[in-house]
């Protein structure tokens, strides 16, 4: 069970992979960042970005879905690049913007089953 301070919850990741699947959301990735995906899929810097980068050089790619393209499915849903991961993805569900967005808190309470709110109520989703 993981809590950072300054948020109404606790988290423990359950692998149902709706993080990684929430309509409308994408994944900025720093160069840093893309060039240890890269490495940790074994293929060149330039291919990683023609291969899984938007045509703004910055965004992943969505896959199957409008889900993250390196998100497996399974019965336990599992990111292919776990340990290479963004750190948007590595702080989820701790994102500063989930302090002041209403709409966003609401989203991921309703679609995450690992986050257990601290409020009075029922822990999960």
């Amino acid at each position: 069970m993981r809590r950072e301070p300054g948020f109404p919850w606790s988290f423990a990741c359950r692998r149902s992979g709706n993080c990684c699947s929430i309509p409308g959301g994408f994944v900025r990735v720093t160069n840093v960042e893309a060039t240890a995906i890269a490495r940790g899929l074994g293929i060149e810097l330039a291919a990683f970005y023609s291969r899984y980068v938007q045509g703004d050089g910055q965004t992943l790619k969505e896959g199957l879905g409008h889900r993250c393209v390196f998100l497996q499915d399974g019965r336990e849903a599992g990111c292919t690049i776990y340990e290479s991961r963004p750190q948007k993805c590595r702080d989820w569900p701790f994102w500063p913007e989930a302090r002041t967005d209403a709409k966003l808190r609401e989203l991921m309470l309703r679609t995450c089953p690992g986050i257990a709110p601290d409020a009075v109520g029922p822990a999960g989703c």
